[in-house]
């Protein structure tokens, strides 16, 4: 998925920063952008250590698209998404509650609406939970404001007890419709082998882990 070549190579950007005069924050700053340009433009480390990237990517992309193929139904739109109802390109954002990393991943795909207003983002659940039926709950009887602001607030809060402290301190109500869109999105969620969130998926690309905005601007405007 994340392509083979470069876990190795997205670690080098902290070995990097290690041996320059730089803070802790600097430091994680200059990884996080050593690993944006490699996601983004893998090539150059490709030819500098003579792999044949077309060759050692090709099977596994094609098993890639022929995922997102047989799961296009994740793409189409509903009231949870944000951004254009005639899209360009529509990007689908798995996560999980709570989730400090999707909370920010978040934003940079709000702030990529923004810029880009032909495109849509559709959030969807990477698990089957409490907090996921809920949600649906809100969304229908209170509407996408209630939903969006609730979703904030469960993936800021911290960690599982944390979670269960904001359910029980916010007495939101859930009503007991049975509701299919938790269980078959976590069942896309695995079938296309991500094992971590925030996840996304492109129409002919998946990416795993929170994704920098330049990263995300390459992969909208390319």
């Amino acid at each position: 998925m994340i392509r083979a070549a470069l876990p190795a190579l997205l670690l080098a950007g902290p070995v990097a920063a290690a041996g320059l005069d730089l803070s802790e924050d600097q430091r994680a700053a200059f990884g996080k952008e050593v690993r944006a340009a490699l996601l983004a433009d893998p090539d150059p480390v490709a030819r500098a250590l003579e792999i044949d990237a077309p060759d050692l990517y090709a099977e596994e992309a094609q098993q890639d698209l022929d995922r997102i193929d047989d799961l296009a139904a994740l793409f189409a739109p509903t009231p949870r998404g944000i951004g254009s109802d005639t899209p360009r390109l529509t990007i689908v954002f798995f996560e999980t509650y709570p989730c400090a990393a999707c909370g920010t991943a978040w934003a940079e795909l709000e702030a990529l609406v923004a810029r880009h207003p032909d495109l849509r983002v559709e959030p969807r659940f990477a698990e089957s939970s409490g907090a996921a039926r809920l949600l649906l709950s809100l969304l229908d009887h209170q509407g996408a404001g209630a939903y969006h602001a609730a979703r904030a607030e469960m993936l800021a809060a911290g960690d599982a007890e944390g979670l269960r402290a904001l359910l029980e301190t916010r007495g939101w109500v859930q009503d007991r419709m049975l509701r299919p869109a938790p269980q078959a999105e976590a069942g896309a969620f695995r079938r296309l082998e991500f094992t971590e969130t925030p996840a996304y998926v492109f129409p002919r690309m998946m990416l795993q882990g929170a994704m920098p905005g330049v990263v995300l601007e390459k992969y909208v405007t390319d």
